[in-house]
């Protein structure tokens, strides 16, 4: 197997981030940031032990029955007088969209939502002539540079205050001296009138209640507010796995959900949307749909372990503590989702790119699964995907040959012994420099084996 482009771009984006001493600087005080709050809010749970098992146990027993509890959801939804749609790809959320979306080019609102970059949302619709205005401060920020989010909740974690308002001074003409309030009170009173005049609202949901037919969404700014009350029509773009039994759940799974996120015991805005306005509200939309999205899900929920990570809640503090991600942010990913959780989903939905390589940016430490709400195995299951991509010849031919002879030649304790550790060290780094050591720390051969070490005699 070639090397992949994919690849490539990645080793190049990590020799790029690495030598950017300002955007190492500014990663290392948002994560530490985050460390703090966290800290702070995971105080409110006096058992946080049993809180992460019971809200794992919900999120398996909701995957295990993802059938009975998606088509109760459904049901609910639709008698509380919305629709549903299934799509199985991301061609499909798109070809739905342009049936149920106005003809005519539209101003469409959106609130944050991974799934609607997941199937390339603001691009089709860009495309087509709308006009698509994110609505969620950090995820505005980005797409008015041009950029992608960096991090699932939190999308300029690469950017400073500093940068964000010379950028916002340079667009928009705001004092580039702005503080955090200022320039969140700018970009809110530049979004009031889009929000008035958008013909639809388009958001993600970070839970799909089955019990009720609801859609539940957690926010800190109140645009999701906007997006779902002015706008005629409401669409909702989520993955299948976001459903939960029942709305009892909502009260372990809203406060782990933005303690772990951010470090607040809850977050600020809270929502139960059941459906379109009835008659005699005076806000909401005259119509809303749900978008079900699959998008190769399936292959997760096939493998009985990978189907541990549909468990997750989208929370991101897997990424927020990993010591990869810390130093090459989420944009050299290059993909949807970034981080040790977005190693594991990405190589199975991404549909025209190999994504194995990112399985293997990651020093196994462990800290990523320890901070998991939901329990998820994060770093077994990176390794259970490099078995993947060796079975499936996902990795490049040079490095398993490389292995395979390697593998042979350890196997035999005549080979393993046949040299020193000195000419080993030195005929390692000599035949590994232009492959193993591009991008690893290189291996200290034992001055004596193991073996000898064990049937040494002790001193006396």
């Amino acid at each position: 197997m070639k090397e992949s482009n994919s690849l490539k771009l990645f080793n190049q984006n990590i020799s790029e981030k690495m030598s950017n001493t300002g955007l190492q600087h500014v990663m290392l005080k948002n994560t530490q940031n985050y460390t703090k709050k966290f800290s702070e809010g995971i105080a409110q749970f006096d058992d946080l032990v049993g809180c992460k098992e019971r809200i794992s146990f919900l999120k398996t027993k909701a995957i295990n029955n993802l059938d009975k509890y998606l088509l109760e959801f459904e049901s609910k939804f639709i008698r509380n007088g919305g629709s549903v749609y299934w799509a199985d790809t991301a061609d499909d959320v798109i070809r739905i969209l342009f049936e149920l979306l106005p003809i005519d080019k539209s101003l469409i609102v959106k609130s944050k939502s991974m799934a609607t970059e997941e199937v390339d949302f603001n691009q089709n619709f860009q495309d087509r002539g709308d006009e698509i205005i994110e609505t969620e401060l950090g995820e505005f920020i980005v797409q008015q540079m041009g950029q992608k989010s960096s991090h699932i909740t939190a999308p300029v974690i690469h950017l400073s205050r500093e940068q964000i308002a010379e950028f916002l001074s340079n667009r928009f003409g705001i004092d580039n001296k702005s503080t955090v309030e200022e320039i969140t009170s700018f970009v809110r009173k530049l979004l009031r009138t889009k929000f008035f005049t958008a013909s639809v609202g388009v958001t993600g949901a970070n839970f799909l209640i089955a019990d009720t037919g609801s859609i539940a969404i957690t926010e800190n700014e109140g645009n999701a507010s906007l997006v779902t009350a002015w706008p005629k029509k409401h669409v909702v773009i989520a993955g299948m796995e976001k459903v939960i039994p029942s709305i009892k759940d909502l009260y372990l799974m809203w406060p782990m959900l933005s303690t772990y996120a951010t470090g607040q015991k809850l977050s600020v805005y809270n929502h139960i949307i059941s459906g379109p306005a009835r008659s005699a509200e005076l806000d909401g939309p005259q119509e809303m749909y749900v978008i079900l999205v699959n998008n190769n899900r399936h292959t997760l929920l096939d493998d009985i372990e990978l189907r541990q990570s549909l468990n997750c809640i989208r929370c991101g503090a897997c990424a927020t503590v990993c010591p990869v991600f810390r130093r090459i942010t989420g944009h050299s990913y290059h993909s949807v989702y970034s981080g040790p959780i977005g190693a594991i989903i990405n190589p199975h939905i991404a549909n025209n790119e190999s994504l194995f390589h990112l399985s293997y940016a990651s020093t196994l430490c462990g800290k990523c699964t320890k901070q998991c709400p939901v329990n998820i195995p994060i770093h077994e299951l990176l390794l259970r995907n490099r078995s993947i991509a060796v079975e499936q010849k996902e990795i490049p031919a040079k490095e398993a040959r490389l292995m395979k002879m390697l593998l042979k030649r350890l196997r035999s304790r005549k080979n393993m012994d046949f040299w020193g550790p000195k000419v080993k060290n030195i005929a390692f780094r000599i035949v590994m420099r232009k492959s193993w050591l591009r991008h690893r720390t290189a291996l200290n051969f034992a001055s004596q084996s193991f073996n000898k070490e064990m049937t040494a005699k002790p001193e006396k």
